[in-house]
C-alpha cells in the first residue's frame, strides 16, 4: 500500500473556466484526428503497485495508449518512499517521464530539485478542477486525485450514514468507538474536528477541542488504526463508529456485508483530503507533449469518474461522471461533497504544533 495511517505531516499540505476557454487551451493531441498521433513515442510511468496503481494502468495508461498510439511502460512499486528513492537514484540519467505519488513525495522531490514544472496551458481539463486542487508542491505537481479521511460506522447501528463526528460522543456508543493513535496524522485531524464541535478554531485555540476529547477517554473501546483489527471489531458488533479514518483503507472489508462496515465523508464538520500528484522528473527522456497529453487524459471527467468508482478516490474534476452506484456509495466522495465538505489544513501549522498536540492528545484520550 502506498498509504499508511501514520502519515507524515508534510503530506497535508473555485471553479473558473468555460467550455470555450477549455477549447482554446486544447492540447495538440486533442485537436488532431489521428488516433495514432503519438505512435513511436514512449513514456515510462512510475506509480504504486497496490489496487490504486493497478486501476491507473487499466483506466488511464492502457486507454491512453490505445487512443494515442504512444507506448506506456508502467513501473509499479510499493510506496511513495520507494518512488522518491528511484527518482533520486536515477537523477544523473532520468529513467521516468511521469510519477504518480502522494503529496509528501512530490514535496520531497521538489526539495531535491528533481522535478520539471508543467505547462498548464497544455492541460485543458485542469480548467474543470477547483483552483486549490489544480497544482501543488510549489507548482511542480498536477493534482490527480484526493485521498480522503472521514468516519467509519457500523451499518447495524446506523441504517443511514451519520452526518456528524458527534456520534463519537453519543451515549449509545459508549465503549463502542475507536480513535487513532496520538502520532497518527488522523489524530491531529480529530483535534480539529473536536475543536469545531466545541465551537472553537483549532488554528487559534485548540484547548476546547482537547477538553472535549478528554470526554472520550472512558468511552473508547480501542485506540487503533489497524485495518484488520478494526474490521473484526465491526464484524463482531463491538464497534459502532470511529475516526478520523479513511474508508479506502478498509475497502475490502466494506465490500463484504458480513463486516457491517461502511464510511462517510458527508459530515457537518467536513472531511480531510490529501491531494495526490502527477509529476515529471527533470530531464525526463520522454516527449513533453505526450506527458501533458497524459496529464490531461487523467483529468478527463469520465476517466476521473471511473477511477473514483473503482478505488474510491475523490475526483478532482468537478464534472467527474459518476454512475448512480458510485453516487449512492457513501465511501466515494462526490464532486458536490468535495466542494462543500472539504477541510483545508495548514500543513506548516500542523508541523509546528505536532509535538505539543501529540502530548496533549495522549493526555486527553491515552493514545
Amino acid at each position: 500500500m502506498k498509504k499508511t495511517m501514520n502519515k507524515p505531516i508534510s503530506r497535508r499540505t473555485v471553479l473558473a473556466g468555460t467550455a470555450a476557454a477549455a477549447a482554446a487551451l486544447q492540447a495538440p493531441w486533442v485537436r488532431r484526428a489521428s488516433a495514432a498521433e503519438f505512435s513511436g513515442k514512449e513514456l515510462r510511468v512510475l506509480t504504486w503497485s497496490d489496487a490504486t496503481g493497478q486501476a491507473a494502468v487499466r483506466n488511464i495508461l492502457k486507454p491512453f495508449e490505445k487512443k494515442t498510439g504512444a507506448r506506456i511502460i508502467a513501473d509499479l512499486t510499493g510506496t511513495t518512499s520507494d518512488m522518491i528513492a528511484k527518482i533520486k537514484a536515477s537523477a544523473a540519467r532520468p529513467q521516468y517521464d511521469v510519477v504518480i505519488l502522494s503529496g509528501f513525495g512530490a514535496n520531497a522531490l521538489v526539495e531535491a530539485d528533481l522535478l520539471a514544472k508543467p505547462n498548464l496551458t497544455e492541460i485543458p481539463n485542469i480548467e474543470r478542477v477547483a483552483a486549490k486542487h489544480q497544482t501543488g508542491a510549489d507548482g511542480f505537481g498536477v493534482g490527480y486525485f484526493l485521498w480522503s479521511d472521514g468516519l467509519l460506522y457500523n451499518t447495524n447501528a446506523y441504517a443511514s450514514p451519520p452526518t456528524s463526528y458527534g456520534v463519537l460522543w453519543d451515549d449509545a456508543n459508549k465503549d463502542k468507538i475507536f480513535v487513532p493513535q496520538a502520532k497518527n496524522l488522523a489524530a491531529m485531524e480529530l483535534v480539529i474536528v473536536a475543536t469545531k464541535l466545541a465551537g472553537g478554531d483549532a488554528f487559534s485555540d485548540p484547548e476546547p477541542g482537547f477538553k472535549l476529547l478528554g470526554e472520550l477517554k472512558d468511552r473508547l473501546l480501542t485506540i487503533s488504526t489497524n485495518p484488520n483489527q478494526l474490521a473484526d471489531l465491526f464484524r463482531s458488533k463491538s464497534l459502532n463508529a470511529g475516526g478520523v479514518y479513511s474508508p479506502l483503507v478498509v475497502s475490502k472489508f466494506i465490500r463484504d456485508p458480513g463486516y457491517n462496515l461502511s464510511g462517510t465523508y458527508d459530515l457537518e464538520e467536513g472531511f480531510f483530503v490529501d491531494l495526490q500528484y502527477m509529476v515529471a522528473p527533470k530531464g525526463h527522456p520522454g516527449d513533453s507533449e505526450v506527458i501533458h497529453a497524459l496529464y490531461d487524459f487523467a483529468l478527463d471527467s469520465k476517466v476521473q469518474g471511473t477511477m473514483a468508482e473503482e478505488v474510491w478516490y475523490g475526483p478532482v474534476n468537478q464534472d467527474a461522471v459518476l454512475s448512480d452506484s458510485a453516487r449512492n456509495n457513501p465511501n466515494v466522495p462526490s464532486p458536490e461533497v468535495i466542494k462543500n465538505r472539504t477541510v483545508q489544513v495548514d500543513s506548516a501549522y500542523l508541523a509546528s504544533v505536532r509535538e505539543d498536540w501529540i502530548k496533549r492528545y495522549t493526555n486527553a484520550v491515552g493514545g
